[in-house]
């Protein structure tokens, strides 16, 4: 979720404080109220029809204002409360108080195309923002038009290589079936004072963030920096991104995490543990500023998260840390634990990734194939997890640790 600098103590704890905020708010967003609990999923697999139908849907809002919008329904509850999925992408939910009208229509769920999608940003944002439109992703920028292209290769990038990392006949992957969306400030006071209304006080502390709810992308332009000017060429934004490399993993992390929610590989608003969605996320996000996008390939050993695992290896951390953190998703929510915690969930992805890739694909297509607001208990993720990796927990905690030791050396 989000990258930090381990050079000071006090930028740690710091950093770490944030990271617990943001996931309390991931946490609240996805804690919808209990008359949703018992519910049925609707949405068709890839299996079966390419389209779910499209609703008219009239609601009130937290406001308690009437809005009536077009979308698809994701989920249906028992006692009538919804999911239901925009055309722009979000997902908004409706208690069976606030829920007013459920109306089918008689044509397929769309999203929405290029130009309507541009009005619509171009409406919300305003003037000074300008929309770019790559193939998969629409960027509404501050940032201006270099940077604006520059990062719109670098997600292209990535998604063809991540694509490519993982499309098979065992894990097959589809094209995303709402439009991403990258929003990007001019600076970080710009995009702090937007922050703050989502992710509050942990606004202070990111580089940027994935909303699964709104499924959207929000940056800033790295190379903003007071006194300077702007960077005008792909040379000089890498120059400038060197100064602190682990801004641009923010990127990396961020755009990985809305790929995989979009094409096949996580879930919208099911049971993914963190463990697996951090871990992918962190595996990906290593920069490579001798590159002119800032990020070349994958697979390479993450210097910053190595870094942290093995100081938590040594000293820190407990006998059964594998068994928590396949488990629960708590030891992500403490700042006492959660550096350490995303330092294993790399470490561990890496190991899993690199040594038992079939595995590795068959568990993710299990998770990947939960159905939205069901959720597992530890018990189910851990019973979940030995169906694939065996029962061993012991023997396989100690396989991995060996292979860590062999490539921190």
């Amino acid at each position: 979720m989000i990258w930090r600098d381990y050079r000071s103590d006090a930028l740690i704890r710091q950093a770490a404080t944030t990271v617990c905020t943001l996931l309390v708010v991931l946490c609240n967003c996805l804690a919808l109220p209990e008359t949703l609990s018992a519910q049925t999923s609707v949405r068709p697999s890839s299996s079966e029809e390419t389209a779910p139908p499209l609703y008219e849907f009239t609601f009130l809002d937290e406001q308690k204002q009437e809005q009536t919008l077009k979308g698809a329904l994701i989920v249906e509850a028992r006692d009538g409360g919804v999911v239901m999925q925009t055309r722009d992408g979000r997902l908004l939910t409706a208690t069976p108080e606030q829920l007013k009208a459920k109306r089918r229509l008689e044509e397929p769920f769309t999203p929405l195309g290029k130009a309507e999608l541009t009005e619509q940003l171009t409406r919300e944002f305003g003037p000074g923002f300008e929309v770019t439109q790559t193939k998969h992703f629409t960027i509404c920028s501050q940032a201006g038009k270099r940077y604006s292209q520059w990062c719109g290769y670098l997600f292209e990038r990535l998604y063809k290589v991540l694509h490519n990392y993982w499309d098979s006949k065992e894990l097959p992957l589809h094209e995303p079936e709402v439009p991403l969306i990258a929003v990007i400030f001019k600076d970080r006071a710009a995009f702090e004072a937007y922050a703050s209304q989502i992710l509050g006080e942990g606004a202070a502390g990111t580089h940027g963030f994935y909303s699964i709810q709104s499924n959207r992308m929000v940056l800033y332009d790295l190379t903003a920096a007071p006194g300077e000017r702007p960077a005008f060429t792909d040379a000089d934004i890498i120059r400038k991104l060197r100064k602190s490399p682990f801004n641009i993993a923010t990127v990396i992390h961020e755009c990985t995490h809305q790929i995989a929610f979009n094409v096949g590989l996580h879930t919208r608003f099911a049971d993914n543990p963190l463990w697996l969605t951090e871990g992918m996320a962190t595996y990906f996000e290593t920069p490579d500023l001798g590159n002119k996008t800032g990020w070349r390939t994958v697979g390479r050993p993450n210097p910053w998260r190595i870094r942290q695992f093995v100081d938590y290896a040594r000293s820190r951390r407990k006998a059964d840390s594998l068994q928590t953190l396949i488990a629960s998703d708590q030891r992500f929510q403490d700042a006492e634990t959660v550096l350490d915690t995303y330092a294993e969930a790399w470490a561990f992805s890496y190991f899993l990734i690199k040594t038992h890739r079939k595995q590795y694909e068959e568990y993710l297509r299990l998770i990947a194939a939960r159905k939205p607001l069901i959720w597992a208990t530890p018990e189910e993720r851990l019973q979940v997890f030995q169906s694939v990796f065996g029962d061993d927990l012991d023997r396989l905690n100690q396989e991995f640790l060996n292979y860590m030791r062999q490539i921190s050396r």
